[in-house]
């Protein structure tokens, strides 16, 4: 079973057009919505991938509960906390031949009382339902508690100790204090630019990443996957460093394709598959995820033929 941890939620706009131009006005036909926020995108991935999965975080306003009956409709289990505020919207606008534009709300804050009812609930269920081998904490945390993952990750692992893999798909300060305690995840998942913001060192390509796989703030984590976008991604497991290359895809929309790697990889750890399948599972879910429009979908018939498309060869 795998429970995932979403701290700031939204709802997701995706519009299309051929041409966007700033400074003017820009006619659209109606977006697709749909719910949003890393660990729902992830759950959902997980669940059509076919584990069992439990979604849990926070949610404010008006939008919360539009948020909260869209998530009547899947099929995973879900539980939110109510905050103050209004939870986010976020906007995707694909363009000009594939660019991708945002703009992402900040969303509620936590507050330190839900903070400690969230991590309450998180080590309750993991008492109450044995079979949880996967946490995955995704995506931001608007709160002043710059060590709120790093405190739920300590409090998991004094719980559980191995019996639970924690996935960390954490960015900024949230991983940079984590990565700073020697309780430390499983997995962590930057993408390129995030790999080089979190070692502070500009990283513009793919080749760049190998040099930096045994970094000292990288090096005691078990498995590190950094992204490269098309060109695939980088892995490091305990000593073993993989380079994994992905098929060409016509793309349809990219986001929640970090998302979707991570209830891929999830789902594989979950089931206790071997390290390369693990990836493997990872890798087409994020491109599944791309050629379609909704986010954290992906279409089992796809992700079954992709299997064998992705290339995988081990560096040492």
């Amino acid at each position: 079973m795998i429970l995932t941890v979403t701290l700031n939620p939204s709802i997701d706009y995706l519009y299309a057009k051929d041409t966007f131009t700033l400074g003017a006005q820009n006619r659209f036909t109606a977006p697709v919505r749909m719910i949003g926020g890393k660990g729902i995108n992830a759950g959902r991935t997980a669940t059509i991938l076919g584990s069992k999965v439990f979604v849990t975080g926070v949610l404010g306003g008006t939008n919360g509960k539009i948020v909260e009956k869209l998530l009547s409709a899947e099929t995973f289990k879900h539980h939110f906390f109510p905050v103050p505020g209004e939870t986010r919207n976020a906007i995707t606008i694909m363009h000009d031949q594939g660019i991708q534009t945002e703009i992402v709300e900040e969303g509620p804050e936590i507050d330190p009382i839900t903070e400690r009812a969230l991590f309450d609930y998180v080590i309750t269920m993991c008492q109450q339902h044995p079979d949880i081998s996967v946490i995955c904490l995704s995506g931001s945390a608007n709160s002043t508690n710059e060590l709120l993952y790093h405190e739920l990750i300590q409090l998991i692992s004094h719980h559980f100790q191995d019996r639970i893999k924690v996935l960390a798909d954490i960015s900024g300060n949230q991983l940079r204090n984590t990565l700073a305690s020697e309780t430390l995840p499983f997995f962590i998942k930057p993408n390129l630019p995030e790999f080089g913001e979190l070692l502070g060192i500009p990283l513009h390509s793919k080749a760049e990443v190998f040099d930096y796989l045994n970094h000292p703030l990288v090096k005691p984590i078990p498995l590190l996957l950094v992204s490269c976008g098309e060109d695939g991604a980088v892995a490091k497991y305990n000593d073993c460093i993989y380079d994994l290359k992905v098929p060409t895809i016509e793309l349809v929309n990219p986001t929640g394709s970090g998302d979707a790697t991570v209830g891929g990889i999830a789902y594989a750890l979950d089931r206790h598959f071997e390290i390369e399948e693990v990836l493997r599972y990872g890798m087409v879910s994020g491109v599944a995820n791309a050629l379609e429009e909704a986010v954290g979908f992906v279409q089992p018939n796809i992700i079954a033929k992709m299997l064998s498309q992705v290339t995988i060869s081990i560096q040492s």
